[in-house]
Order: structure tokens, then sequence, then C-alpha cells
């Protein structure tokens, strides 16, 4: 990117190759790794945007390009990828991960509950396994 600025590629081009080619690679597969991330991990994930920012808009703070030009965390994007995810493994059922959903609540009998959920709850054991694609969006 640094060479594409050198080059005089203009912010807008430079943004359009962010997030065509170099944000893809951040967030591939992002709903199966995202929340069995550290801390570190996210911020080393995020350092990458942050560098990317200041290629592209030179002196600005990376808080304040956010703002400006709406653009989320990529914290924020994996939690809306996931979730994305999810609701297509919900909707569709000739999805190849539908098999692994519970078996669905009588929706006769959840409709009278004040707290009602749609499929039966999976306890994990695990902390790797909780934080699954499957459990984790079943509970969230």
């Amino acid at each position: 990117m640094k060479q594409l600025r050198k080059a005089g590629v203009s912010q807008d081009d430079l943004m359009f190759y962010y997030q065509s080619v170099v944000r893809p690679v951040l967030e591939f597969a992002c709903p199966c790794w995202h929340l069995n991330l550290t801390k570190e991990q996210t911020k080393q994930l995020e350092d990458v945007q942050r560098r990317a920012l200041q290629v592209i808009f030179s002196n600005i703070p990376y808080d304040k390009v956010r703002r400006t030009h709406n653009i989320p965390t990529l914290a924020e994007r994996r939690v809306d990828l996931s979730r994305t995810f999810f609701k297509r493994i919900i909707r569709d059922n000739w999805n190849v991960l539908w098999y692994l959903l519970p078996a669905m609540l009588d929706p006769q009998l959840t409709a009278r509950l004040r707290c009602a959920r749609q499929y039966s709850t999976i306890y994990a054991r695990t902390n790797r396994y909780k934080n699954s694609v499957i459990i984790h969006g079943l509970n969230h």
C-alpha cells in the first residue's frame, strides 16, 4: 500500500484496495476463530487496519478516520459477520451446518414463555466449544 501511495494512487482507490484485498485476508473464515482470539491477537489484527489507514490518510488519527469515514473496527466486523453467518445457518435448512443445530422447541410451548428460545440449550464443558459459532449463536 505504501508503494501505491508513493505512485500517486488516490485515497479512494487505496481505500477500495484495502477493503477488497487486505481486509478479506484478515477476516477469512472469522466466524470459526474470532471468539477464541486473545486480546493480544485482537490488538494485532486491529494494528494492521490502523497501519493501513495511516498509509491511506497520512497524519489523521486512527479514531478520527474511523468516525469520519464510518469504518468499523475489525472486531465489530467479525461480530457482524459471525451473526450473519449464524442467521444464514438457521434460515436455510439446506445449509451444510444446519444438521449441527439441536432440535427445535415446540412453538406452542415457547409462545407462552417470557424468554423463549427457538432451540434447546446445548451445554458446553470447555471454553473452546462454548465459543464455537453454533453454541455461541444459540446462546446469544
